[in-house]
């Protein structure tokens, strides 16, 4: 039997983003799981905006509850948890409504959940804290359904069911099993309209020895302060709210250590290295890859899916920009093999344009001693 699944979304304002969230949690793929999506609208003050919710949840065949007065977000998350309770679901995933899910994610994140003793499980994004794999652009090169199922079904083929256990979870899209909620219990409503809920909530779960944990298998694309900045919660100059930040530092004074303790260990850092290779070299198997000399950069038009291989060698260190949609690897060149080296990595059926074809050995060579230090050679 099936594990069932209730998916909220919560929302407050947000026209601009709320239907992609709703479109792309309706599409995820349900082979592994029964999956109701519920989108909890918490009495949002747009003009015309819940009613017209109600409408996009209708036609696309969510549920929908419009909350009688603003709660604000610890409260609007606990009725999620509480309709999962009640209405008998074995896994709850708390979500923001400025997000683009991955038709894997649901799979991904029940994996994940199985492991020993979880009781929370994150999904990886381009906008989540220290958990973030960096991305130069995500709001323009990220926010397509396309480009989210294909970084996220990347992860998966490389992480699949691997969990990295974390200090806090973030609710932006968070999985957590309905037992553990009921043994660890709701939001704290003492954050007020939103912020940190979700910290207090983790550091509650590890006290009773449940684990919280990071999926990289799954990648959520996150507009970032998007519901926030739509509640009125964050100014553009802010990400958080001190006054909950405040409570956290008095309920746990070690937590601050505890996060500092994890960065110092370099495991995300090694994970973000890996993950964005693997998109990488996957993305120019499959969309293809240029390389592209210093001299050619400005003037080659690709399609913007390709892989760039950028050689530059005028920096103090002669090195390979290797790009995807905002990813960003940087290679030192150690020999003059290097062209042999990308295309041995990346493979010759999918390269779309190599700088150096066309010319015949002693000029590429008068080229590379003209461009690069003696020392390379």
């Amino acid at each position: 039997m099936k594990p069932r699944v209730l998916h909220v979304i919560t929302v407050y304002n947000g026209r601009a983003f709320v239907p992609r969230a709703i479109r792309s949690a309706m599409q995820m793929d349900r082979t592994g799981a029964e999956i109701d999506v519920l989108v909890l609208d918490d009495a949002s003050p747009e003009p015309g905006w819940s009613d017209e919710l109600q409408a996009i949840c209708s036609k696309s065949g969510a549920y929908y509850y419009l909350t009688p007065r603003n709660l604000g977000i610890p409260r609007n998350v606990s009725l999620g948890l509480r309709t999962a309770i009640e209405k008998g679901y074995d896994y709850v995933t708390i979500n923001n409504s400025d997000v683009i899910f991955p038709n894997n994610l649901i799979n991904v994140l029940l994996n994940c959940c199985c492991a020993e003793k979880v009781g929370s499980v994150t999904a990886w994004s381009n906008n989540v804290s220290i958990y973030s794999l960096p991305n130069s652009d995500p709001d323009s090169n990220l926010a397509s359904q396309t480009t989210v199922d294909f970084i996220s079904e990347v992860l998966e083929a490389s992480h699949a069911s691997t969990v990295v256990d974390i200090p806090a979870g973030i609710s932006f899209c968070i999985m957590m099993p309905v037992s553990a909620v009921k043994a660890i219990g709701l939001m704290d409503p003492i954050f007020g309209r939103g912020y940190c809920e979700e910290t207090d909530w983790s550091i509650r779960s590890l006290q009773m020895g449940y684990r919280v944990c990071l999926a990289p298998g799954a990648f959520v694309y996150h507009q970032g302060r998007g519901s926030n900045l739509a509640a009125g919660l964050v100014s553009g100059a802010h990400s958080t709210v001190p006054e909950n930040e405040v409570i956290i530092d008095k309920r746990y004074p070690n937590f601050r250590r505890t996060v500092a303790d994890f960065q110092s260990t370099g495991r995300m850092e090694a994970l973000q290295e890996r993950a964005i290779a693997d998109i990488i070299r996957h993305a120019a198997k499959r969309f293809g890859y240029a390389i592209i000399p210093e001299w050619n950069q400005s003037n080659l038009k690709l399609d913007a899916s390709a892989v760039r291989v950028e050689i530059r060698p005028s920096e103090a260190l002669p090195h390979l920009r290797i790009a995807y949609v905002g990813f960003e690897e940087r290679k030192p060149i150690l020999d003059n093999e290097f062209v042999d080296q990308i295309i041995s990595r990346f493979g010759p059926e999918t390269l779309v344009y190599n700088g150096f074809n066309g010319l015949s050995g002693n000029e590429s060579d008068r080229i590379l001693e003209a461009s690069y230090p003696r020392s390379i050679w």
